[in-house]
């Protein structure tokens, strides 16, 4: 059976919300949500539904954004709409998403987050301006195509959504742009960011180091396929001498997730060749 729990973490004025999925009381999957001075960034899947507006019961959220529209980051937009009357904010392609998220969203999801209800958005402008701080709107399509990062320059805080999980990945979504994620990352490093608050890896002290660190690995890994390439070898050897030959999640997910779609993403984007 899976169950889920939920965990508020101050870190100055802003709190991590840490949702985690488990099976047989082992955690499978977490998720952060940030709240700052009325700003909520993304609001966790609907499985934590009661815990989570709870907790919002004691934060008084002003305003909603969201990053992008996956289920664990706006699983529970439709009763944060119906209980405090406040319509959450995203990319202009994120409402398509959500009027049906039962069509795109596979069954192993729906099992560790749950299907959330169809919700509307409203269209992000390119500031959000709470009573304290002005966070900045920047547009980072790759893992998906309407997502979103937020960004305060006074504080330097950049909340980067699924943008960044972690500086080193050897899997992938099937509809993931690697060559975008790379272009995005690097926009958001431009910035100079002092203090990185990642949807997957929480809050992160050193974040210009650690996006150049994935931004350097991403592109070693694209120059080793082009050379696997070069040598002849086939999308599955270029993965199994890059990635290594397990691809568990591939199994648990029918394909959807897994380090051939990594590998398949940079052979159609970086060399011009359809995805095997």
């Amino acid at each position: 059976m899976i169950r889920s729990s939920i965990y508020i973490k101050p870190n100055g004025p802003v709190n991590s919300i840490r949702m985690t999925s488990r099976f047989l009381g082992l955690p499978i999957y977490k998720v952060h949500a940030f709240f700052v001075d009325g700003l909520l960034i993304d609001t966790g899947f609907t499985l934590v539904r009661d815990w989570f507006l709870k907790l919002l019961d004691t934060l008084h959220p002003d305003v909603v954004v969201n990053t992008h529209h996956h289920e664990d980051h706006t699983g529970n937009n439709f009763w944060i709409r119906g209980k405090y009357d406040l319509l959450p904010l995203a990319h202009p392609k994120t409402f398509s998403y959500l009027q049906e998220p039962s069509q795109w969203i596979p069954w192993y999801r729906r099992l560790v987050w749950g299907c959330p209800h169809p919700s509307e958005t409203g269209e992000l402008n390119s500031k959000i301006q709470t009573r304290k701080f002005d966070f900045m709107v920047i547009p980072t399509p790759g893992h998906s195509d309407d997502h979103i990062c937020l960004y305060e320059p006074n504080e330097g805080w950049l909340f980067s959504g699924d943008l960044f999980i972690s500086e080193q990945v050897k899997y992938s979504r099937r509809e993931e742009d690697i060559d975008s994620i790379i272009d995005s990352l690097k926009k958001v490093a431009a910035f100079h960011p002092k203090k990185m608050f990642c949807s997957f890896s929480g809050s992160i002290d050193r974040p210009e180091d650690a996006i150049h660190h994935k931004i350097e690995y991403l592109e070693n890994l694209r120059d080793e396929v082009g050379k696997g390439l070069e040598r002849g070898l086939s999308p599955r050897e270029i993965q199994r001498r890059l990635l290594g030959r397990g691809d568990q999640f591939s199994f648990i997910t029918s394909g959807q997730i897994s380090k051939q779609n990594l590998i398949n993403s940079f052979l159609g984007n970086s060399f011009n060749l359809p995805p095997p």
